[in-house]
Parts: C-alpha cells; structure tokens; sequence
C-alpha cells in the first residue's frame, strides 16, 4: 500500500464489491478514521458516495480549518486527501494525482 494514498497498483488488486456498504466496510477497516465520508448524490439514478481518503493529517485539519473559517480551499488542502467515489453498486474510482 502506498503510505500517500492508493496507488494505481493497489487499485487494480482491490476486490470487485457488490454494494456500497461492502466497499465503505472494506475502506474504514483498512483505513480507519483516514477514510472520510463528504457527500452522497443522485447520479443517472443510482447513488453515488464520496469519501477522502486522508493523506496527510495536519495539512488536511489546517485547510478544514481554513475553509470553515474563511470559505477558501487552498491547494495544500486539496493535496491532503485522495478523493474515492463508491457508487451504490460497488463501482469504484479512486482519484490519482499526478506526481
């Protein structure tokens, strides 16, 4: 496992899941309090769930802080977390950031 995130090798060795509930389990397990619920939405419809996936602890708490307090989103907090979309199905996306 790569220590930043889940590299694009990981990702290809993760399990098929059959529903959201089965991926969200397997991620918090794995991940524990660094797997991060934002939102849910309707997309084409079916579910879609977005979590962060926590990279880098104090820079991810200094940038909430900062967006809750001032409304901005600074790159060091947008670099602090990988992005993960489960759809309800069990799809998956795991978002990579260019090194």
């Amino acid at each position: 496992m790569d220590t930043n995130g889940i590299g694009r090798r990981e990702e290809a060795g993760l399990p098929r899941f059959k529903s959201h509930e089965e991926a969200r389990t397997f991620f918090e397990e794995r991940f524990g309090e660094r797997f991060v619920f934002e939102e849910a939405t309707d997309e084409a419809g079916s579910r879609c769930f977005f979590y962060r996936l926590i990279t880098d602890k104090e820079a991810y708490i200094r940038g909430a802080e900062e967006l809750n307090s001032t409304g901005y989103v600074g790159k060091e907090f947008l670099d602090s977390y990988q992005p993960v979309r489960i759809m309800e199905n069990g799809g998956l996306q795991v978002i990579h950031r260019e090194e």
